[in-house]
Order: structure tokens, then sequence, then C-alpha cells
């Protein structure tokens, strides 16, 4: 016995309108929040990008940030084609900061149908893709980035259609269009965010396979070199390029850098809280764990080993393995690094549910259980405590309008400002829309025989953006404070006197 959907073909036809509009619904309320929560300051660096390059220039190959000092602010990054996307958005529709969350929606939308793809494409299964793609747009902390203004979503969604149309080409009609999209939307995948190229781990094994057995033809065999070329050296020549442009500018406010970890303890606690806590609870939810659980299981008795995806599949873990591995400090507290798995874990899901459909009829109304569930817990978990409570990781009064709009509009935006402290070195500039020189703690400015802020003035800085007001009565600060331009809050404008 089986849930219809699962034996279905094709799938329902309530399935996508339930799927992506019920997604979209839960969404709905906070399209128009500013950047906020877990990771806001790369939300803000994000969009800084995106409104720089349509405020100043829309040449992509030249990203520019708003800690500039005295610079162009053009800076090395991963390829910005989300953010220029973004920009020209707002060339034609206005500055509107639900553009960046509409767009990064309907590129997650994207990435779960070309999720139904892949599995179908694997699988032969409509059933087992439905469920993949559903396990797919139900994952924590995919359903909080999905809206958030992240690269991240644009590398996960172009790599699952790149390796589908990689699939449609190789083992099935060989079309130019299938070879074609596979080959730009790996290439962008790999632009966008390197570790996506993961996904050459099946394509390699397949290839690979075939070679052993003396499958391929001389022709195919060109076509793949070229698709291999094309879709590493393309992606490597832009981090060339991207590291050139950070050293030129000095500014490195985009790190592309490996970051293991800084000592086995330390390691060794990352991994445990990536594997109890992490999986279950953001990248999965709870109730996709069980099924998770259920799919392990079935991957081991059920002689999965002798289909031709296992092997492909199986080295595309073992990638991912390695990069997790390699970056895992970033896996401590940066879990949208690990969204490379979900698809993996998608497909783990969806056997789980396979296996249980097959179980008799109470373990059919469980799955069900468990299917219903996966959305509940993904608002649950990510609704209330990231958008339902006011300014988070921000401070208040740059969250709240109001005062963003008094604060931003206090000087011209075209005034070098000294603005801080503020560690993440971009959330203070995004909101206030200014550019200029940052702080990412007071004494930088108060300690004794600090000459930075003079240095600032030197350069060309005319203002003072601070929610500490300890600056106002330190030496090394206060001969420079000139007239108060506005406040509120904890923030305050000031103008800065010239330097003697």
């Amino acid at each position: 016995m089986s849930l219809s959907f699962l034996a279905a073909r094709p799938v329902p036809r309530w399935f996508w309108p339930l799927l992506l509009g019920l997604n979209f619904l839960l969404h709905l309320p906070f399209f128009a929040l500013p950047p906020n929560a877990n990771h806001s300051w790369r939300q803000c660096n994000t969009m800084a990008v995106a409104r720089n390059f349509a405020e100043e220039s829309m040449n992509i190959l030249r990203p520019r940030v708003d800690r500039r000092g005295t610079t162009d602010g053009v800076t090395g990054m991963q390829f910005p084609a989300y953010e220029w996307t973004v920009a020209a958005a707002y060339q034609t529709l206005g500055f509107h900061e639900s553009l960046p969350r509409l767009i990064n929606w309907l590129i997650f939308a994207a990435g779960v149908v070309a999720c139904f793809g892949l599995v179908r494409e694997l699988s032969g299964s409509v059933g087992l893709a439905a469920v993949a793609a559903w396990a797919l747009a139900w994952s924590p902390e995919l359903f909080y980035h999905s809206i958030n203004a992240l690269p991240d979503v644009l590398a996960l969604s172009a790599s699952l259609g790149g390796l589908y149309f990689f699939l449609r080409w190789y083992r099935g009609s060989g079309s130019a269009k299938a070879y074609s999209a596979a080959l730009l939307l790996t290439i962008l995948a790999g632009l966008t965010k390197l570790q996506y190229l993961a996904i050459g781990a099946p394509i390699a094994v397949l290839v690979l396979r075939d070679l052993w057995q003396w499958r391929l033809t001389v022709s195919r065999g060109a076509w793949l070199a070229l698709f291999a070329g094309l879709a590493v050296g393309v992606p490597l020549l832009w981090y060339a390029y991207a590291l050139r442009l950070i050293q030129e500018s000095g500014l490195a406010d985009f790190g592309l850098e490996l970051r293991p970890a800084e000592s086995l303890v330390a390691g060794l606690k990352t991994l445990r809280d990536n594997l109890i806590s992490d999986l279950p609870e953001l990248l999965v939810g709870y109730s996709g764990a069980v099924l998770l659980a259920l799919g392990l299981v079935a991957l081991v008795r059920g002689r999965y080993a002798r289909r031709w995806w296992f092997g492909p599949l199986l080295a595309w873990a073992a990638v991912l393995l390695a990069y997790h591995l390699i970056e895992l400090r970033q896996m401590d507290v940066h879990q949208y690094y690990m969204l490379p798995y979900l698809p993996l874990l998608a497909l783990a899901v969806a056997l789980g549910a396979a296996w249980l459909s097959q179980r008799g009829r109470r373990a059919v109304v469980l799955l069900a259980v468990l299917l219903v569930a996966q959305p509940v817990i993904a608002a649950f978990r990510i609704i209330p405590a990231r958008w339902l409570k006011g300014a988070r990781e921000v401070p208040a009064e740059l969250f709240d309008p109001a005062s963003r709009a008094a604060l931003s509009s206090a000087v011209p935006n075209s005034a070098l400002c000294v603005v801080g402290p503020d560690v993440s070195g971009c959330k203070y500039f995004y909101f206030l829309h200014k550019k200029g020189f940052g702080f990412s703690e007071t004494a930088e400015l108060t300690a004794p025989g600090s000459t930075y802020l003079a240095d600032c003035i030197r350069q060309g800085a005319r203002y003072l953006y601070t929610s500490d007001s300890t600056i106002f009565n330190s030496p090394p600060a206060r001969p420079y404070m000139g007239r108060e331009i506005r406040r509120a809050g904890e923030f305050r404008v000031v103008e800065l006197r010239p330097v003697p």
C-alpha cells in the first residue's frame, strides 16, 4: 500500500500549486522586511553591492562595497550575477527592499522544480521526485534563506539545473539545448559559489565508468572535455580575477579563502553540533530527520548499490564531506554553507518515504503526518524567531523605518563618513546609505594615541555616525567633534572638525 502521489504518473495537478503556493504565502508577510536576523551582515553586503551597481555602474566585472575609504569601492567577490540582477530590477522598478527577496524566492522555486526533475531523472519515479522536492522546499534553513539576499540560493538552484540537464543530455536525448543549458548552469553555479562544482563528482564517475566499459565515442568525449574545461576553468579564472581585485583595492569584505577548524577539539565540537543539532533542526527538520533515518536504512538494506546512480551520488557525498572538513570553521555558525548537501538529503528523505509507504496502512498514515509536519515545523522554527521579533542582529534605530530615514537623510549620501562601531563593516553603511571609513570597536577611535579619526578627516571624512556616545568624551576623539546634526536613539550624527 502507498500514498497515491508516490505512485502517481504524472504528478497530481494540485502538487505544485500546493507546494509553491503555500511556500509563497508563508513568506508573503515578510518580503518587505529589510535585512534582519541571522547572517544579516551578508544580506547587507549583498544588497549594498546591488545598490551600488544600480547607482554607480552596471559593470558586472567591478562590484563595489560601501566601506571603501577614498577608493571607488571596487573589490573582488563571487561572481555577482544575483546582485546584478537585483540592480537591474532596481533600475526598472525603483528601490524596494522586497525586490531582492522576491527575486531570490523565484530562484528558489526554480531550484525546487529542478530538484524534482533531477530526482525523476535519477530514479525514474515521479513519486520520489515529488517527495524530494517537498523535502527541499521545507528545509528550515532554506525556508529562511529562500527570501534572503544571499547568492547561495542561486548557486544551489543552478547546480541542480546543471546536473539535471547534463543527465538529460548524457543519458537521454543528446540535444544541443540540454548540453548548453547544463554547461551554462554549471558554470553559473561555480561562478556564484565554487563549492557547488561538487556536482562534477557524479558526472566524473559516470564518464569514467563509460570510459572503462569502452562506451564513449570520440565525439562525445570531445564534448565532455569541453564541458569539463569550461565548467571548471571559467569559475577559476573569475576567482583569480577577484583575488587580484582584492589585492589591488585592499578591500577584503568578501573572504575568498579556506577556513579549516582551528584545532581538533574545536573541529570535533563543530562536527557534533552539525550532526545532532544542525542536521535535524535546520537542514531537514525534525519530521524530515525521521524520514532521512529511514532512507539511510533503506539504502543499506535495499540493494541500492546496484543502481546506476549509487556510485555517482556516493562520489558527490564524498566530495561534499571533504568540503565540509576543509571549511569546518565556517560550519560552526554559518549553516547556509551546508545548503549544497540538501539535494542528497532530500533524495534520502524521499527513499525513506518510499520505504515507509510500503509498510502497511498505519505506516502510510505516519508518512502522511510526517510530510504534513514538514511545512509546519519549518514555519514554526523560522518565522517567530527570525521575522516576528523586530530587530534581530540589527540596531533598532536602523530597523525602524522612521529613525532609519531620519539618520540616513541627515547628511548627503555623497559625503564621506566615519561609521561604527560595527564589527560587520557593512550593516551600518547599508542601512544609513553611506560610504567611507568604518571602525569595528570604539577603541579604534578612543585608545590613547589613536590617530585613526584624524587620518580619516585628512582623507576627506566630513561626518561621524556612531551608536557609542563614549566617543565624545574621549581625549583622542573630542577635538574633532563638531556640531551634532541629528540624534535617534543611541545613534548620533556629528560634523567633524578639520585637523589642525
